[in-house]
């Protein structure tokens, strides 16, 4: 759960609407339960001077965890369990994305990664942007980029993958956005014409560990990446 504090914006709602987006149901629970938890430690602190040690926390978070198990009585898993696999079409060629953001600069950068059928890598890309607002912003625009390179690189029928709810989510939808991203979800809407079969899905942050670090890498570097893998190496390739 380190990753809630890579957002460096001062603004608590911005904040916390960012981290819904990225977090698992499971770990969007226990977000919540933690910040219950450290709100009813502020109080007892100012009203009664009572200090809780950082493991009395710990502890609370997980009682309360169990008890909105209740019944089902299971262990809670704070790892996704949904294989990258899970319900694709096979026949589809797969391009997943990812971004990372500079809130300091106003920069970000997209990490796409294309794979075949079989889910052997075929081409990594990164770009770099520039003037950006905020991290939908920014993950708005490498959909964008997932999109451009499947263009480019002559794709008939693909899943386009990601881990921001909020883009997928809005590129799925056939209605007008009139959000702050409403002007780059039409560009992405606009170049659903050029597949024959275009699909949008939502995968778990878990999943989607090589599209940021080629995002972070590029961001952090300030270098762009584009690589085609040649086919006599795709088969040496891992998926």
């Amino acid at each position: 759960m380190t990753w809630v504090t890579e957002y460096a914006s001062q603004n608590i709602w911005s904040w916390l609407t960012w981290v819904f987006d990225k977090g698992t149901k499971e770990q969007t629970r226990l977000f919540c339960c933690a910040l219950w938890v450290l709100w009813g430690s502020r109080n007892q602190m100012i009203h009664e001077k009572k200090a809780i040690l950082g493991l009395d926390l710990s502890q609370k978070i997980q009682s309360y965890l169990r008890e909105l198990e209740g019944s089902r009585g299971s262990r809670i898993s704070y790892a996704s369990t949904e294989a990258t696999g899970q319900d694709r079409d096979t026949s589809r060629e797969i391009i997943q994305f990812d971004a990372a953001f500079d809130i300091r600069n106003f920069r970000s950068a997209s990490g796409i990664i294309v794979r075949d059928q079989d889910g052997v890598i075929r081409a990594l890309k990164s770009t770099l942007h520039f003037n950006i607002s905020s991290p939908f912003v920014a993950e708005a625009y490498a959909c964008l980029e997932a999109t451009k390179l499947g263009i480019s690189m002559g794709i008939d029928s693909v899943t386009i993958m990601g881990d921001p709810k909020t883009v997928i989510h809005k590129c799925q939808s056939t209605t007008r956005d009139k959000s702050v991203i409403g002007m780059i979800i039409h560009d992405i809407q606009s170049n659903r014409s050029h597949f024959q079969k275009i699909a949008f899905r939502f995968i778990q942050r878990t999943e989607n560990g090589q599209a940021h670090t080629l995002a972070k890498d590029a961001l952090t570097k300030g270098e762009e990446v584009y690589l085609i893998v040649p086919k006599e190496r795709q088969a040496q390739n891992p998926v």
